[in-house]
């Protein structure tokens, strides 16, 4: 029986600070002491704070440990595993006032946010497709083929008020439309990954800890759209997203949830990973394009919107990975849940 969850932080900020090392000796530790079938190691995606890592995550008691290395395991696990209390050394401190923080509720910038598109990450194995479905993943794609139009997804997506969160801001729901109204075939759907801006990592983090989350979006447009045919474009130099999102579509293909007859409802989609080769400019929808067609990252005239012409000459709709992560939610939750959160409402003008 399962007694306690070890969540060992996976993600690429933990990666660089010796998280392997931890993650063998914790394996290592917990077998020493018989506890392996008692208490579970999952390595999961970012949890957020990156400056503390590697970290821990303990379930269900929500203990959180910072900077843990291979050395640190024989006593955290003797302390928290073997003698039933939290390993007090372990413990982060608040920068003012030197308050021992013990879970990481206890955080005051993590207790101020309301987790969306990264509620999973830092929280399941982001290479185990059950795990998602557990989180009830892939329940939006189910509910959209079968039980509503793609006219009625397009309705729920412009109600919802999704901008493009990749800095344009451009009404999603908007842009689906007009892809949709275009008859040529055929159509594509694209994942702008090309996360160039100096410091930026937050595609990263949902690549590395939520792929199927990204996946199951893109199906969704491509199904509302009348798309087959999805690409995701991602810089090289996430080395880490690109092996999860493989390993998530692998996974797509095997259960079903990719490929043919989704649902078995006549509904077929592909997906493929290009990798982008560092271009700043790549980030621009018509340069990544141009880009994954095999030619030079070059923007084009502005006047020929993709949607009618994009990838190939063919109709194309290119959303970042924010704005298909949250796509999932909105048909789950509604429009009226997600239109509620924020400032309220903004003119498509500004």
């Amino acid at each position: 029986m399962i007694r306690s969850h070890v969540l060992v932080c996976g993600g690429a900020g933990c990666l660089s600070s010796g998280c392997h090392a931890v993650q063998d000796a914790l394996a290592s530790e917990l077998k020493k002491h018989r506890l392996d079938k008692e208490v579970r190691m999952i390595v999961t995606g970012c949890m957020g704070p990156c400056d503390l890592g590697p970290v821990i995550l303990v379930h269900p008691d929500g203990t959180f440990y910072q900077r843990v290395t291979a050395l640190d395991v024989p006593e955290l696990v003797e302390e928290h595993f073997v003698k039933g209390r939290p390993c007090q050394r372990l413990l982060p401190r608040e920068e003012i006032g030197d308050n021992v923080i013990t879970t990481q509720r206890d955080f005051a910038f993590l207790a101020k946010q309301t987790k969306i598109i990264l509620e999973n990450c830092g929280l399941i194995d982001a290479e185990k497709i059950e795990e998602y479905i557990a989180r009830d993943g892939y329940a939006a794609l189910g509910k959209i083929l079968t039980g509503m139009t793609p006219e009625q997804v397009i309705a729920e997506i412009k109600a919802s008020g999704l901008r493009g969160r990749g800095g344009a801001g451009f009404p999603t729901g908007v842009k689906w439309e007009l892809m949709a109204r275009v008859p040529d075939k055929p159509k594509y759907i694209i994942c702008n990954a090309d996360e160039g801006d100096p410091g930026a990592f937050m595609n990263r983090a949902v690549l590395e800890g939520d792929p199927h989350r990204v996946l199951e979006g893109m199906a969704i447009g491509a199904y509302t759209m009348g798309a087959n045919r999805g690409f995701i474009y991602i810089r090289a130099e996430y080395p880490l997203a690109i092996k999860r999102l493989q390993i998530a579509i692998d996974q797509g293909y095997k259960l079903g949830v990719l490929g043919k007859n989704i649902f078995d409802k006549g509904f077929d989609f592909d997906i493929r990973i290009v990798r982008g080769a560092g271009a700043f400019v790549c980030g621009e929808s018509t340069a990544l394009m141009a880009s994954i067609e095999g030619r030079p990252g070059e923007p084009r005239a502005k006047y020929v919107h993709t949607v009618e012409r994009g990838l190939w000459d063919k109709p194309s709709c290119l959303n970042n990975v924010e704005t298909w992560a949250n796509v999932s939610q909105i048909i789950l939750r509604g429009a009226k849940w997600f239109s509620s959160i924020g400032t309220g409402d903004v003119s498509s003008d500004a």
